[in-house]
């Protein structure tokens, strides 16, 4: 235990003498963190956007209020190509209804002015693969020229393409941008170590002298190391999370919160809606657990740089 608060002490001391140069690299690791997590949350929503409009209806086929449910049956088999289509699925009026009260709940006002017969019945399609939509879209179109009571198609083709490809683009990006912050941060804590280590060196020749073993020399420094990875990955946090959460509390009741609410909700992300301590949590150790590897790996490879040569 002495030992320990020995080393604590020791960390303290070097952080304290160089002040400036442990505020600018923590500076510098927040930031890092901050936009890294920024895009690897991006590319997340990207990918969770791109799986909930490949499990939704990528075509939509509306019919008239008053088709009778054996004519959409009816076109219903003649489009149905086993091999093209994975699924197809019958809406009635009434179940639009109820997909409407659930889309539209915490707007009572808009759920009040609709009833079943209002809204109409249809065919959500969705293609085995995507490139398969293409076929499939050209066998509607054939049938709706033979079908008096189809009203409406709708494609999702072109945006789930544009999607994929968006989403794909972060992801790159995302992986380039993270490895070159990822580059200077390590090089920026391996200079501040070594910067530490050489400004110690009468004391660490000392040390040795007085019988100091290796490790004990070493482990102050890449203490420092995480430390720098900890507050980095703490502010980072704070930086992120608390504008987020505040945004929603304040905008609450607000036409941009509630759209804002039914994006979260249709990809899977509940807790970003308000304020959620599990979540909060979970996030915060994440992004220490990751700066205390990042720190304590960049000042041990300082210390192999830096004090073996300086103390042989």
């Amino acid at each position: 235990m002495e030992t320990l608060s020995r080393l604590l002490k020791s960390t303290k001391t070097n952080l304290i003498r160089n002040k400036w140069l442990s505020l600018s690299t923590i500076f510098v690791i927040s930031i890092v963190f901050t936009i890294s997590a920024s895009f690897i949350g991006l590319a997340i929503i990207g990918q969770k956007t791109v799986s909930y409009y490949e499990k939704k209806a990528q075509v939509i086929v509306f019919f008239k209020k008053e088709a009778p449910e054996a004519e959409i049956f009816k076109f219903r088999d003649k489009i149905n190509d086993s091999e093209i289509v994975e699924n197809i699925e019958y809406v009635s009026k009434e179940q639009a209804l109820e997909i409407y009260k659930q889309d539209f709940e915490d707007d009572p006002d808009l759920v009040e002015t609709i009833t079943a017969d209002t809204l109409p019945p249809s065919l959500n399609i969705r293609a085995k693969t995507i490139g398969n939509l293409q076929t499939i879209i050209k066998n509607i179109n054939q049938e709706k020229e033979r079908n008096a009571y189809v009203d409406e198609v709708f494609y999702f083709k072109d945006v789930l393409d544009n999607i994929k490809a968006l989403s794909q683009f972060i992801s790159y990006a995302a992986i380039i941008l993270i490895t070159g912050l990822a580059a200077i941060s390590f090089s920026l804590i391996m200079v501040t170590i070594g910067f530490n280590i050489l400004a110690h060196k009468n004391e660490i020749e000392i040390m040795h002298l007085v019988g100091s073993t290796d490790q004990y020399i070493r482990v102050p420094f890449i203490l420092e190391g995480a430390f720098y990875g900890i507050t980095g990955g703490i502010i980072s946090s704070t930086l992120i999370l608390l504008p987020w959460y505040l945004a929603m509390h304040f905008l609450y009741g607000s036409d941009f919160h509630y759209w804002v609410s039914q994006i979260l909700n249709d990809l899977s992300l509940p807790y970003l809606k308000s304020f959620d301590p599990l979540f909060t949590l979970v996030f915060l150790l994440i992004q220490i657990g990751i700066g205390v590897f990042f720190g304590s790996v960049s000042s041990y490879f300082a210390v192999l740089k830096y004090l073996n040569l300086k103390t042989k």
